[in-house]
């Protein structure tokens, strides 16, 4: 979601140097951007040693502009001890975010954080394209993405069942029926996606003809994850990283939405996306969906149907 940001700076900027630090382990998400220059990344597990590595080798380079598009703790440890004539930092709003959540005021308005991410180098004369997130892939990914994965012929629909909070997980059982029924109803072919971990993806796949439903889960990296998600018509997701890729990549996706929701600005920007949700009094009720539910039942996701989701599809299938 910081993509449209990099290429507004580049815009802005065109022979300027631009520089970006990522986590390594979200190094594929820009390692083709051809706006960037340095790709610099940073490793999850680097402590203090690292970001004091990170930060002599920064201030060597002499920018004229520092960027803290992150607030994460960090960044926050590592931005006062870098050099540039200026810097901007990306504002998190944490008291009101917290009040809106805690007691389910609406003070938050429902805004995209591509364009949040812009805001603060306004002053710079950056400004939003309106074009949306953008997501490279290089030739080799694809290449070794179709080696570890049978790419069935014909149009195919990506399934993204995962999420890293567990608390933002349309049901297992109800992914399957989905999968199953659009086998039965639809002519397209279907790739699950899904960490090492998520084992749940078998159940989904489990007993379904392999010539219509392939199970990626735990065989690729993010990058070859990326070129597969490039090779799918739409996908069908829960609120989570790859469903933002499929819509760097121009694809529109289903998405189930539970307890987040648009006021935390991370809907997809493709039009002829599908966003399944309900008005709850409860909803959002975290930024993330870490936290336990207040009503300890999700309604949010659970109101949503399998039929929901199959009639959604179609309509994205049949425009996509």
């Amino acid at each position: 979601m910081t993509t449209a940001m990099i290429r507004a700076v580049r815009t802005r900027f065109p022979k300027a140097r631009i520089d970006m630090v990522v986590r390594e382990d979200f190094l594929d998400l820009i390692r083709e951007n051809p706006h960037l220059d340095q790709k610099i990344p940073l490793s999850r597990g680097s402590g203090i040693l690292g970001l004091w590595q990170l930060a002599n080798k920064l201030r060597k380079e002499r920018y004229d502009l520092i960027y803290d598009a992150h607030r994460s703790l960090r960044t926050r440890v590592l931005m006062p001890f870098l050099s540039a004539e200026t810097k901007a930092y990306f504002p998190k709003h944490y008291f009101i975010r917290a009040l809106a959540l805690t007691f389910k005021l609406h003070l938050l308005k429902p805004k995209r954080f591509l364009e949040k991410f812009i805001e603060p180098l306004e002053k710079y004369g950056v400004r939003y394209d309106g074009k949306g997130p953008e997501i490279f892939v290089s030739e080799t990914a694809k290449k070794s993405a179709r080696a570890k994965v049978p790419f069935p012929n014909g149009p195919v629909v990506g399934i993204i069942p995962s999420a890293q909070w567990p608390g933002k997980r349309w049901p297992t059982e109800r992914f399957r029926a989905t999968v199953e029924r659009l086998v039965r109803e639809t002519s397209f072919k279907f790739i699950v996606f899904g960490g090492k971990e998520d084992h749940f993806c078998e159940t989904i796949c489990a007993g379904l003809p392999l010539d219509r439903v392939v199970n990626a889960q735990g065989k690729l990296t993010l990058a070859e994850s990326i070129a597969l998600v490039e090779d799918c018509r739409y996908v069908i997701a829960n609120d989570t990283g790859l469903l933002h890729v499929a819509d760097g990549l121009s694809k529109p996706s289903v998405l189930l939405l539970g307890p987040t929701s648009a006021e935390l600005g991370c809907l997809p920007f493709h039009a002829q996306s599908r966003v399944l949700e309900h008005d709850l009094w409860c909803r959002p009720c975290s930024k993330n969906g870490q936290a336990p539910c207040i009503r300890g039942h999700r309604y949010c996701l659970d109101l949503t149907t399998v039929g929901h989701v199959v009639e959604a599809a179609k309509l994205v299938g049949a425009s996509a």
